[in-house]
């Protein structure tokens, strides 16, 4: 790599070092921003989102160990030998010290996913399958742990996008200077989506007057395009053309739609009392087993 990791390692009673404090650069390195073009969305990483609570924002996350496994991986070696830019990693240390330059250049921090009952404590808003996120300045190279992206990689078509829409507006602004078959197709265009726009709530107000009329004289409900107003698509609205609504039939399903709710709350509850519950005292773990070290990274804010 072209720059040297700044670290300063601690040691501990026998000289072997057990931390190390990373002082950010005050510019970004060229080479982690490679390394995390290549790694943002990655496969390998198999990323989810959550909530970041300080920033309220939603986030994508990782695990440590993806990371280096996306790092060690045949596709990477063959992508370093096509862009010589990336650095050649070839043992798990390399790997480690490449991910510890990510977030020494604060392309990668790490956090703590918070589990529910910590985060009613917090009182923070909760979202189904979006867990919640919090951020931290130490970082433990274990496997299980996680990390967010603080980083984007610039969008290649942007300078087209950006050209392709000065182009638009001056079209739009030199609208009287075009040639006159072509301002009149314009005009046929734009009277015919108004057209359909104007159809549109014209079914809409001859659907609901008809409905209302069968709800007050007839048994069943009639409706015209059934699914005008349903989540599906543009064809599938206008399928069918009409239907006949049975108002006995809806109170049934409504009520064993309740039924069944209230089957599961009561078996939730009623397995909930019969779980044993278990006690450990200290006698009972295992001291034999010899006690890992842990890796962990702590940087220093600018």
């Amino acid at each position: 790599m072209s720059q040297s990791l700044q670290t300063q390692p601690l040691q501990n009673g026998e000289g072997q070092p057990q931390q190390q404090r990373l002082v950010p650069p005050k510019q970004k390195n060229p080479v982690a921003i490679v390394v995390a073009t290549y790694l943002r969305y990655h496969k390998l990483l198999k990323q989810r989102q959550g909530m970041n609570i300080i920033t309220s924002e939603k986030q994508d996350f990782f695990r440590y160990k993806r990371i280096i496994r996306a790092l060690l991986s045949d596709d990477y070696k063959k992508q370093q030998l096509k862009q010589p830019s990336l650095p050649p990693i070839e043992t798990n240390q390399q790997a480690q010290s490449v991910f510890i330059l990510l977030i020494q250049n604060q392309l990668v921090q790490p956090i703590k996913k918070l589990k529910t009952i910590e985060a009613k404590e917090k009182k923070i808003k909760l979202e189904k399958s979006v867990p919640c996120l919090e951020p931290t300045t130490k970082a433990t190279l274990q496997p299980d742990e996680y990390y967010i992206w603080n980083f984007t990689p610039p969008n290649p078509y942007l300078i087209l996008y950006s050209i392709l829409g000065i182009v638009g507006i001056f079209t739009v602004i030199l609208f009287p200077l075009w040639p006159f078959w072509m301002r009149k197709g314009v005009w046929y265009l734009s009277t015919g989506m108004l057209g359909l726009i104007g159809l549109f709530f014209v079914v809409a107000i001859i659907r609901l007057i008809i409905y209302l009329f069968t709800l007050m004289f007839l048994t069943r409900r009639f409706w015209l395009f059934p699914n005008l107003f349903e989540d599906c698509g543009f064809f599938d609205s206008f399928k069918p053309t009409y239907a006949w609504e049975d108002p006995s039939t809806t109170e049934k399903s409504k009520k064993k739609g309740k039924k069944s709710q209230k089957n599961i709350t009561s078996t939730n509850t009623t397995t909930t009392e019969k779980q044993p519950v278990s006690k450990t005292t200290q006698s009972s773990t295992s001291t034999t087993e010899p006690s890992k070290r842990v890796a962990t990274v702590e940087e220093i804010a600018e």
